[in-house]
């Protein structure tokens, strides 16, 4: 990706995903959410959502699948 390729724009791309990193952490932890948990959770309903058979090489919703 170009925009990547840039250090200084690479630094800054860097510093925004740390700041939201830090509030995800921050959140999670006021808030008592185990973010693996959730994780594996959202993932196991996706998996649900999309399967791999009907959504592969698709950007469909999942309601037209």
């Amino acid at each position: 990706m170009v925009l990547l390729n840039n250090p200084e724009e690479k630094e800054e791309i860097e510093d925004e995903l740390a700041d939201v990193f830090f509030f995800l952490l921050r959140f999670s932890q006021r808030f008592d959410i185990d973010l693996t948990q959730a994780l594996v959770r959202k993932m196991e309903k996706s998996d649900k959502k999309y399967p791999v058979e009907k959504s592969k090489g698709k950007n469909t919703k999942y309601t037209k699948l």
